[in-house]
């Protein structure tokens, strides 16, 4: 049984770094929200087992329940795009990790951080904050917006599209949820300004 959070360091060698030089990805131009799963859509406290798959030791949360909330905060935008930037994609692939949101959700996801031609171990040696900021250089979206309950690793250039959201509460905090419908709205308005460094 590992935690899930916990499970993307225990891999790392340090001193890593990320090649990857695959084809293009999609995104380009556009305006995406890197989501997280734990933390974000549900509680962080996931555990998984070979038997059990994902699931919460803790008794009062459910996977996902946050997930119709943040459909519907998106709802208005619908040129939005999604990029999963959880560690669910490496044990169940972007396709699968995507079918566990609601139809609103899953429609959007254009791909994810992790691909299988990446070297694993040079992917996991780096902090979610680098590992999106590689992502972002990648797609070159012409806007963007992290959600994330870790702010470790974030580059400085990206902290003003970065949301941390409430380990337990996700998204659903009120003050995360204010700040997520503000920046949606001025990304969806005159824009954040993207930069690359």
């Amino acid at each position: 049984m590992t935690k899930l959070s916990e499970d993307a360091a225990a891999w790392a060698p340090a001193g890593s770094v990320q090649r990857y030089l695959g084809k293009a990805p999609k995104g380009r131009g556009e305006l995406i929200l890197w989501l997280d799963y734990d933390g974000v859509v549900h509680c962080e406290s996931v555990y998984w087992s070979p038997k059990r798959g994902p699931f919460f030791k803790a008794e009062g949360y459910t996977l996902f329940e946050h997930a119709p909330l943040l459909a519907e905060v998106l709802e208005p935008y619908p040129s939005v795009r999604i990029v999963l930037s959880t560690s669910w994609v490496r044990l169940y692939s972007c396709d699968k990790a995507a079918k566990r949101l609601p139809d609103a959700l899953r429609a959007r996801v254009i791909g994810a951080t992790f691909h299988t031609e990446m070297n694993e171990g040079a992917f996991l040696a780096q902090s979610r904050g680098q590992q999106v900021a590689a992502d972002i250089r990648r797609r070159q979206p012409r806007d963007w917006l992290a959600l994330d309950d870790t702010d470790e690793g974030w580059p400085e250039w990206c902290r003003g599209r970065f949301i941390r959201t409430h380990e337990e509460l996700g998204i659903s905090e009120p003050s995360v949820l204010d700040e997520l419908k503000r920046k949606l709205a001025l990304l969806n308005g005159k824009g954040l300004g993207f930069e690359t460094s």
